[in-house]
Formats: structure tokens, C-alpha cells, sequence
């Protein structure tokens, strides 16, 4: 398996891992006040648009050159960053 596929396989993995999180995080909403819900959905929708940003950049990926996936791992690595900060943030966040 070459580095490309390598790192596909990652960070496909990881994104079906923040999937799951996200999930368990939404169950959880529902245990949270009313007023806390308005500010935790917004986080939801928010993570969960950093997901699918990262999820098409793994799939524009997916369909790059050899030298053309290089050029787009920053741009994924970025896309992973953010969502790990908003994941890790809601996260913190819930167990206050």
C-alpha cells in the first residue's frame, strides 16, 4: 500500500471516529437546559460542517496525481484541525 492510500485509509478512519463522537455528543443534548441546547446545537452544526469539508477534501484526495494528493495535505491536515478544536471544545464544554 503506498503513502496515499496509507493516509486515505487514516483519515478515513478518523472521520468515521468523529462521526461517532458527534453522535454520542447529540444523544447528550438532550440531558443540557433549553437555553444550553440553542448554544451547543450551533457547535453541532458547526462540527459537523468542519466534517463534511474534511470528508470532500479526502475525496478530492482520493482522485489526485501522486504529487497532486501531496499539495492537498495541508488543506486536509487543516480540515482536521478543525474539527479536532471543535470536537475537543463541545467535548470540554459537556463535562463542565
Amino acid at each position: 500500500m503506498g503513502k496515499k492510500d496509507e493516509y486515505f485509509d487514516t483519515m478515513e478512519s478518523q472521520i468515521k471516529k468523529w462521526d461517532a463522537e458527534v453522535d454520542k455528543l447529540r444523544a447528550k443534548r438532550d440531558q443540557i437546559s433549553a437555553d444550553a441546547r440553542v448554544k451547543y446545537d450551533e457547535q453541532l452544526k458547526a462540527m459537523r460542517a468542519n466534517r463534511d469539508a474534511a470528508h470532500k477534501k479526502l475525496q478530492e484526495m482520493r482522485t489526485a496525481s501522486e504529487s497532486g494528493w501531496k499539495n492537498m495535505q495541508d488543506g486536509m491536515d487543516a480540515a482536521w484541525g478543525s474539527m479536532k478544536t471543535a470536537l475537543d471544545k463541545v467535548s470540554s464544554q459537556f463535562k463542565k
